[in-house]
């Protein structure tokens, strides 16, 4: 009797199925769909999860290991780049070993290494160099010198745009050239912030609450004077009437000259107002005390110090940077106060544009 292949299939229960095939030269398939009676190598579906759960902590806890190492090894290498920024500078000053013995200092310098592996701008390393260089200086005044500390500590913290605007308006209301000449001395300005403005100014008022969240400024009530009155102000030595040139006034001027030793050129001609003379100074203040009864020969005219004044900001905005500094700080909507902290800051970060930038601290 032949034998044939034959096909048999039964239900094995309520949510299974069976199926067989008989006979000679025939494949029997058995499919099991049993809910929750999986079979894979011997582990249960509970089985599987564990394993795989522990793998994943496994490889999570490696993971996060590897992610430390490398951050360490970040770290090491900012705060090997601050050392080779501080150490050459330090290392030169006077008295420098007496520092390294005070505790105070190796605390700080702790603070500016955490600063500097924080930080991701190449800039910020300058600035430390430069803080510590002021405590060096300068730390014998608690005063100046919690300014200096708080500033370490914060350095990687302060935005760059915040930092740029907070260094302009420090200079604008600090910094003033030493040459009489107004020519001379606005072109010196505008070079000094050719060097500050090194990215965008910041707009609105976020920039100005930063800076108070980081305690470089304190916000006040009321607003900043226009520019063009700091700077007639400030600058009283260049916007003066002066002395009418050929006047009586003019002759009792060279009688003090002469009778002190100067030269008669001491008194130039003033570049604001045509026939005047002024002395060639930038600010009153800094005036000789012997030369200073001069002053008193200047004209008082109101009218002719309004022309000085207009001719001034002429000269001014004839300087691109000093004109683009002077209509961003007359939109400045908030008036504030820069505290130490701030003053260290900028004074820090323009000394890292330019290193002849003046001491304010």
């Amino acid at each position: 009797m032949g034998i044939s292949k034959t096909t048999q299939e039964q239900k094995a229960g309520d949510n299974s199925s069976q199926y067989q095939q008989i006979g000679d030269d025939s494949n029997q398939i058995i499919i099991e769909n049993q809910t929750n009676n999986y079979s894979v190598s011997g582990l249960t579906p509970t089985d599987i999860v564990a394993f795989t759960t522990t793998l994943s902590t496994q490889v999570s806890k490696q993971a996060l290991s590897l992610c430390t190492q490398v951050s360490e090894d970040i770290c090491v290498s900012k705060m090997r780049a601050f050392e080779s920024k501080w150490n050459p500078v330090l290392t030169k000053m006077d008295g420098i070993l007496d520092h390294f013995i005070d505790p105070k200092f190796q605390f700080m310098l702790r603070d500016a290494y955490i600063s500097s592996a924080k930080s991701s701008r190449e800039q910020d390393l300058d600035m430390l160099t430069q803080l510590l260089v002021c405590h060096v200086e300068k730390g014998k005044d608690m005063k100046i010198d919690a300014g200096i500390n708080r500033a370490i500590q914060i350095v990687n913290e302060v935005d760059n745009d915040a930092l740029c605007g907070l260094t302009i308006v420090t200079s604008l209301l600090n910094v003033v050239p030493a040459d009489g000449d107004i020519y001379e001395g606005l072109k010196t300005m505008n070079d000094l912030y050719t060097k500050l403005l090194y990215t965008e100014l910041p707009v609105g008022v976020d920039w100005i609450d930063h800076l108070q969240i980081l305690g470089a400024v304190n916000i006040q009530t009321g607003h900043f004077h226009k520019l063009e009155k700091i700077l007639c102000d400030s600058l009283d030595g260049y916007v003066c009437v002066g002395i009418k040139e050929g006047s009586e006034e003019h002759k009792a001027a060279l009688g003090i000259l002469k009778d002190k030793g100067y030269n008669p050129s001491v008194l130039m001609k003033n570049d604001c107002l045509d026939g005047y003379l002024r002395l060639k100074i930038a600010e009153k203040s800094k005036l000789k005390p012997e030369l200073k009864p001069i002053l008193g020969y200047y004209s008082k005219d109101n009218s002719l110090l309004k022309q000085v004044e207009s001719r001034f900001l002429e000269i001014w905005d004839s300087n691109n940077n000093l004109r683009t500094i002077r209509e961003w700080f007359n939109n400045i909507s908030i008036w504030f106060r820069i505290s130490s902290v701030g003053k260290a800051l900028a004074q820090t970060n323009a000394k890292r544009c330019r290193l002849d930038y003046p001491d304010l601290i």
